[in-house]
């Protein structure tokens, strides 16, 4: 690769959101060029911010088996909402070559329309007993391999909530204090089968970064962020987000679009000395 590689790669660890923006502004064949040649990992992320009906398209032209790495990588809720967009055959073939978990996860939320609340849950987070303490879900949320998006419920021996924490929280209590202490008890819990729009209204939003969901039985099986909100309303009405607005404007971003244009071609392009190879490996190190 080129010696602007480092820069490429930092823009979009640091500004993802922004890089995301210009890659929507790409032919779908020059977002797929540099998708492939940047690690997985951190194209997954990328492909996380940005407009699932552009995500889809560019699954539709990636091998398969590229296409199933990313969606291993990815949060499901993402990987759900851009399945929506693309026709049966294709969404098989990539479930196909998922890993077990991951696999019967998705299948379960595809099983929600688009419009439900349960569609759009994230579980990454397990819950936590009232006595747990506030430094054993530090030290969890500290070793979580994903990105820290919201604090776990509190759950009772009968899997209802009866608390819900926040990351502001955690932060400035004490490690010894159980979590019983500092949970919230005034909280609004929604069903997985509620429509998105229902619930978008809720004051509760005001005061809560997610809300957690319960099954018809009322026992706990995820929450629903406040992020993954925006992103459902965009997609249920067909719009953009506000969030997604903020970040087209943002930082002048309309100033990188050329610029980055052209690294992607500079990354895309292997030098003579050094490149990528379709396995993975690094050849002429």
């Amino acid at each position: 690769m080129s010696e602007i590689t480092p820069f490429t790669l930092s823009f979009l660890k640091l500004h993802r959101q922004n890089a995301a923006s210009v890659l929507e502004r790409l032919p779908v064949e020059d977002t797929v060029a540099f998708l492939q040649e940047v690690p997985i990992d951190l194209a997954a992320k990328t492909l996380e911010v940005m407009a699932p009906q552009y995500v889809a398209q560019c699954f539709l032209i990636m091998p398969s088996e590229t296409c199933s790495k990313l969606m291993q990588e990815m949060k499901a809720t993402t990987g759900i909402s851009l399945f929506r967009f693309m026709p049966s055959s294709a969404k098989q073939t990539i479930l196909h070559q998922l890993l077990p978990d991951k696999k019967a996860l998705v299948k379960r939320r595809l099983s929600y329309t688009q419009e439900l609340v349960g569609a759009w849950m994230n579980s990454d987070n397990p819950p936590v007993s009232p006595t747990t303490l506030v430094g054993e879900v530090r030290k969890y949320l500290r070793l979580a391999k994903t990105e820290v998006a919201y604090a776990p419920c509190v759950v009772g021996k009968d899997g209802k909530v009866i608390g819900v924490l926040s990351l502001a929280r955690l932060i400035v209590a004490k490690d010894s204090s159980a979590v019983s202490k500092i949970m919230e008890s005034d909280f609004k819990v929604i069903s997985d089968r509620a429509t998105v729009k229902s619930i978008s209204s809720l004051p509760h939003w005001e005061r809560f970064d997610s809300l957690p969901i319960a099954n018809r039985a009322g026992k706990f099986i995820g929450v629903l962020t406040l992020k993954d909100l925006n992103k459902a309303l965009s997609v249920v009405k067909g719009g953009v987000s506000t969030e997604q607005m903020d970040s087209v404007l943002m930082d002048g971003v309309n100033a990188y679009v050329s610029t980055l244009s052209w690294l992607i071609q500079s990354v895309a392009t292997p030098s003579a000395d050094s490149y990528i190879d379709s396995k993975g490996g690094r050849n002429g190190s």
